[in-house]
């Protein structure tokens, strides 16, 4: 019987928008001192989760299923536990809400009066998780504000377009005001086209109009050809990029390349960090940052995104092919920041510039071919952060590259991170971060697995493990 209630549970979620594996997980495990406690569902906002999902058999079972769920929702983190509790018993289902605890009874949780259909839709998660959220780290108050305009706009658009349609819809509603528009597409270009005519950088509304945009890297072709699995496309979260570019440490008129630039999160980082790191300002900044991508509406992004921060700021975005770039700008660029498709390289997509000093019989692959990319255009001396598939670091068939590899950097860290991290895919990834120097005869790196237990603080403490 819990079977076909975690049956309907994943039912319930899929119907409101979430991907399973990314956005929800089941069988989700958390340690317990000593023991180990299994979660039947958990829900996510980026790596947070904001909801605790406990099935019952029967609606008999709601209390023992409350003591249960709540244990665990307290288990996953006893100093701010997970705000929302959803007991699935049988057909019947409650949910409650966390109060914060106090010295008479520690951490309560109130029953709501709402079904979890109507609690947990995407565009009401800023209201109800707001504060939690910020308290996380996942974002600041007035992204979180950003974000549920935008939804609640999204949200309206036709129920015929898919995902990809309408992420298009609202990618030519920004880039051309001069068309008609629905209300929907009119709230969201308004949105931005205030913010651009105010010529203040506006990083709140760039980071969720991002986020928005996240539905544009959605598959959507069970198991056929889809565009996104066929060139390998995937939507970094805030959280990755935010980590990597801190360990980089960006500076001022240092060169920074993102060949694979997808949405431009990499870039939006990098701005951030040099804006508020280093007081540079918007025309050195916007100077030094450099993103490539073949695919039109990833590139359309990236320039709204950057429009937001850098207004007024000639861009140096292009549409292209990222692979085309070691013999023109061999040596080019002081860092290098990205996550690059990964998979099987299509027939139809460009030859990459192998040369003679790699290894022969590499597979044809995507990440395989970035990765060398990013060690050639980089200076001597210079940094590479790049997310790569965990299979590239443990493979046998790729040990000559990885070989290769470490006579022309020195490699600084490799940091696991765990699988269903990435929207819509189940990879797991790995960030690597390196420096273009020949490698001495020793030298130390960090060797990290990070949990998704507590994600932010053990990125911190990698963190200040590397600064150091």
């Amino acid at each position: 019987p819990e079977i076909s209630v975690i049956r309907r549970v994943r039912k319930i979620l899929q119907n409101l928008g979430y991907a399973e594996g990314t956005e929800f997980d089941l069988e989700v495990t958390i340690p317990y001192g000593a023991r180990k406690l299994w979660a039947d569902a958990v829900l996510f906002e980026g790596n947070i989760p904001v909801a605790l999902i406990e099935a019952e058999g029967s609606e008999s079972a709601l209390e023992v299923g409350f003591g249960e769920g709540r244990l665990k929702a307290i288990a996953w983190n006893p100093e701010d536990p997970i705000p929302l509790l959803w007991v699935a018993a049988g057909e019947r289902d409650q949910c409650y809400r966390a109060v914060l605890p106090d010295k008479r009874f520690g951490v309560r949780y109130e029953p709501l009066g709402k079904k979890p259909e109507e609690i947990l839709r995407p565009e009401k998660i800023a209201d109800l998780f707001g504060d939690y959220l910020e308290r996380q780290g996942a974002a600041l108050a007035d992204e979180l504000r950003y974000r549920q305009i935008l939804q609640r706009a999204f949200r309206l658009l036709p129920s015929r377009l898919n995902d990809h349609q309408r992420c298009q819809a609202v990618l030519n509603a920004v880039s051309d005001g001069r068309q008609r528009l629905s209300q929907p597409l009119r709230q969201i270009a308004s949105v931005v086209s205030q913010s651009l005519s105010g010529g203040k950088p506006n990083f709140a509304l760039a980071r969720a109009f991002r986020w928005l945009m996240r539905r544009y890297f959605r598959p959507l072709a069970a198991g056929g050809d889809d565009i996104v699995r066929r060139y390998g496309r995937y939507f970094t979260p805030p959280e990755v990029i935010r980590f990597i570019v801190q360990v980089i440490d960006p500076k001022p008129n240092e060169r920074i390349l993102d060949f694979a630039c997808g949405s431009g999160g990499f870039l939006l980082e990098a701005a951030r960090h040099l804006s508020e790191e280093h007081k540079a300002s918007a025309s050195d900044v916007a100077a030094n940052l450099f993103g490539w991508d073949w695919d039109g509406g990833c590139i359309e992004i990236a320039r709204i995104v950057l429009r937001l921060i850098l207004p007024g700021q000639k861009l140096n975005i292009f549409q292209g092919d990222g692979l085309k770039l070691s013999q023109e700008l061999a040596e080019s660029f002081d860092i290098v920041l990205s996550n690059p498709p990964a998979g099987a390289l299509p027939k139809d997509f460009s030859k990459w510039e192998r040369g003679e000093d790699l290894p022969e019989n590499l597979p044809n692959l995507y990440e395989v071919a970035f990765l060398v990319q990013a060690v050639r255009v980089t200076k001597v001396g210079g940094r590479i952060g790049i997310l790569l598939p965990d299979g590239i670091l443990t493979n046998a068939q790729l040990k000559p590259l990885r070989n290769w590899l470490l006579e022309q950097v020195q490699l600084k860290a490799v940091i696991g991170l765990p699988r269903g991290l990435f929207p819509f895919t189940p990879s797991k990834m790995a960030a690597v971060i390196m420096r273009k120097v020949k490698p001495t005869s020793s030298h130390e790196s960090a060797l990290v697995e990070v949990s998704r237990q507590n994600f932010f603080g053990q990125l911190e403490r990698v963190r200040k493990v590397m600064r150091e």
